[in-house]
């Protein structure tokens, strides 16, 4: 059953497997991978080990059990997960890097980040208890085994994420991104509390078990000291039984929460420091949002913004507003208020908003939870943007594509097909775009003609690079991107679109964070959003002068800069509610900046005594490489009853195994009356699904006499046995999806009346 729990969590993730799988055998693990991730698969077989032996000096402890590794891409995006299981521990490596403007974008490399983030996960909580009976339980049942330490989430994912960080220099502790936005949240007094932190509820909800539990953490270790907090582990498998609140309050003498009040009161209060020595940014609020929204894209006329906003029941749209100012609903307001006044000239009336909500054009609802990301205008009606395909067989399951969307007539149309593009920039015929394609593992430029469907890389591909926000200037002279390699800060790079006159644009000097390249109206300059000491800001690099002006210092969290044709610039804030839209005036007070970074160099902060190696890609072939093996069982028994006061008691006894990928699943069991035997019988039944085509096969025998039962409706002896057979190919014709099956039953009865 255990495997059976987890090979379902991995079908949940990707649920179509039918593809060559290979397996690499290291001394502590066994590496599952397609073919298509091979190179991916086989740096992580070496990562592993390493991360593993640095974990064991830091940690003192380690996993005695051999940990099963998937590496895969079912989503098209960055993730992973681990399944801490003390007796057959699991990780699952999603191998699509994370984006420039991710709080996960700050790492020496995704390769690394990612493993020993999840192996963290096995190694903090799937420790076999020192109580003896209660760890022969966690051995035999899997769903006891997975919930046992009952770990708050926050705890689960703040630590790992405490660890990574410490382990690397860098990580979402040390994220000058995150901490920007968490100072937003403490300077509005809106961190969460203590029962907030497990949750997901809210604008970056999810994130806080990552962001604040490592901080929380950090400052323990701080203000007490690693090994407290270390006793705390020791004490969650203790021979007696302990929660995690009953483990910490033994440790520390007060409760975790009571400490996590003293932390944030803290926190805050350094944060309402640095908001005292700010100077006033003198912007103004253009349009409020809901929630979450990424972005926007302003019309080639500067008369429409797109947006897309993902609102608090997770709904996601593409809305496209007006940029002139809602005159109509300001005239309502008015009218409004005048009327109240003359219903009761003593009342009060409301005051005016500080801008008025514009006017929307169009909105466009996502389509069976496909997704829509980063809006690009074609013309003055067509927009094109990302959403999610499925794919019926192979490896993946969503890939990203291109999508064409008509505002006049509301028509969607697929222009790419499984083609795994991100962010991209198209020109203004609508025929050729320039974006990053991700598959595989690999991060690629690519130039993309739409008409023939051909798809030509810019660089060599390596798993090395990351490219991100590729744009073209306004006469489609010239294309900006962002890279970034392995232990090295993102960088912004300029070149002409056939690959010539390559300028890497100079950054602020100690800059860690840096995303969101636009270019201004005129095509003379690039602003961008760069980060250090804890805040993000806004940049001007101008081509030809060779000058870098920082437009803002510190006072918001901004994102996304668009210049509008008046010089003006719109740019997101990040409030603890989301981020809003405001406006900057063309005449804003700047500092040039004299500073630069002297290399790619990412800063390091503090670590401890067992830093990892550098990240790197390991190329050598691996010792013992294998086709993967369906037949490697793992099996489960099964008991159970069932009572029908008019018939029969019975007693189920079956025995199911399954491999890792569920490609074959096999199960056997036998039923009997306990009553007077009125009933008894056994089945075999086999599922394979690591083809396209499916197969199915079962055979059973029963025997049932009506004569014993306890209410007697007739007097026979019934005997049968037969099989089944059934193949099935799942289809798909755009949005419809089909599975024809051809089966055939066969039953032979024998049967007596007495």
């Amino acid at each position: 059953m255990k495997k059976t729990l987890i090979a379902s969590a991995l079908l949940l993730a990707a649920p179509s497997f039918a593809a060559d799988w290979q397996t690499i055998h290291t001394e502590h693990f066994n590496i599952h991978y397609s073919v298509e991730h091979a190179d991916f698969a086989k740096s992580t077989a070496a990562e592993l080990e390493i991360v593993r032996t640095k974990v064991f000096e830091q940690q003192n402890r380690a996993l005695d059990k051999t940990v099963d590794v998937v590496v895969f891409d079912p989503l098209n995006a960055a993730n992973g997960f681990a399944l801490p299981t003390s007796s057959n521990p699991v990780m699952a490596l999603f191998t699509t890097p994370p984006q420039s403007d991710t709080v996960i974008s700050n790492s020496s490399g995704w390769q690394q980040l990612l493993v020993l983030h999840e192996y963290i996960h096995l190694v903090h909580l799937a420790q076999p208890t020192r109580n003896d009976w209660q760890q022969k339980v966690r051995g035999i049942w899997d769903l006891y085994d997975l919930t046992y330490s009952d770990t708050p989430r926050w705890v689960a994912e703040g630590y790992a994420t405490l660890i990574e960080s410490k382990m690397t220099g860098r990580g979402r502790l040390f994220d000058n991104y995150s901490e920007s936005i968490l100072r937003e949240f403490a300077q509005q007094g809106a961190l969460p509390t203590y029962g907030q932190l497990n949750g997901e509820q809210g604008f970056m909800g999810g994130s806080m078990a990552y962001l604040m539990g490592s901080r929380f953490l950090n400052w323990l270790e701080q203000n007490y000291s690693e090994q407290t907090l270390d006793s705390v582990w020791t004490r969650m498998q203790g021979v007696k039984t302990r929660d995690f609140d009953e483990a910490f309050s033994g440790v520390f003498g007060q409760s975790a929460a009571k400490l996590y009040r003293r932390f944030i009161a803290e926190y805050t209060y350094k944060a309402m420091q640095i908001e005292q020595g700010e100077p006033l940014l003198n912007s103004e609020l253009w349009l409020e949002l809901n929630l979450y929204a990424s972005n926007p894209a302003l019309s080639k006329d500067g008369s429409k913004i797109a947006i897309v906003e993902r609102d608090i029941e997770s709904n996601t749209k593409l809305i496209i507003y007006s940029t002139d100012d809602n005159i109509k609903a300001q005239e309502e307001f008015t009218k409004a208020q005048k009327e109240l006044l003359e219903n009761d000239a003593q009342d009060i009336p409301d005051t005016a908003p500080s801008v008025f909500k514009r006017e929307q054009k169009q909105v466009l609802n996502q389509i069976n939870r496909a997704g829509i990301a980063n809006p690009q205008w074609v013309n003055s009606t067509t927009l094109y943007f990302n959403a999610y395909s499925n794919e019926e067989s192979g490896i993946y399951n969503k890939v990203s594509d291109i999508f064409s969307y008509n505002t006049d007539t509301g028509n969607i149309t697929q222009l790419t097909e499984l083609a795994g593009i991100r962010r991209f920039s198209v020109t203004s015929n609508g025929e050729t775009l320039y974006g990053e394609q991700i598959r595989d593992g690999y991060s690629e430029l690519v130039r993309v003609d739409l008409n023939t469907q051909t798809i030509t890389p810019l660089f060599t591909k390596s798993l090395e690079t990351t490219y991100d926000y590729p744009i073209l200037s306004p006469d489609e002279t010239k294309l900006a991107y962002l890279s970034t390699s392995l232990n090295e800060n993102w960088q912004l790079y300029i070149q002409g679109i056939n690959g010539e006159q390559q300028l890497s644009v100079p950054m602020p000097n100690g800059y860690q964070y840096l995303s969101q390249p636009s270019f201004s109206h005129n095509g003379e300059s690039l602003y961008f959003v760069a980060g250090l000491n804890s805040a993000t800001d806004i940049y001007n690099y101008n081509i030809e002068s060779k000058t870098l002006t920082k437009l803002t210092q510190g006072q918001e969290a901004v994102a996304h800069p668009i210049e509008m044709a008046d010089g003006s610039l719109l740019y997101f804030s990040i409030t603890a509610d989301g981020p809003n839209v405001k406006t900057l005036p063309k005449a804003i007070k700047s500092t040039v900046v004299t500073e630069f970074a002297a290399n790619k160099k990412a800063p390091l902060l503090i670590v401890n005594d067992h830093t990892l190696p550098k990240a790197k890609i390991y190329k050598h072939e691996t010792t013992e490489q294998t086709n993967y093996n369906v037949l490697d069982q793992h099996a489960t028994f099964a008991i159970g009853s069932q009572y029908y006061s008019a018939s029969t008691s019975l007693l189920d006894l079956s025995i199911k195994s399954s491999d890792l990928l569920k490609q074959l699943d096999l199960q056997a069991g036998y039923s009997t009356d306990l009553h007077d035997g009125a009933l008894h019988g056994g089945y075999v039944q086999a599922k394979y699904n690591a083809l396209d085509v499916k197969l199915k096969l079962a055979l059973f025998d029963y025997d049932l006499d009506t004569s014993r039962q306890y209410e007697q409706s007739l007097s026979a002896d019934m005997d049968a046995r037969g099989g089944f057979a059934a193949i099935s190919y799942p289809v798909k014709f755009g949005q419809l999806s089909l599975t024809p099956e051809l089966a055939y039953n066969y039953t032979d009865y024998r049967q007596s009346h007495k």
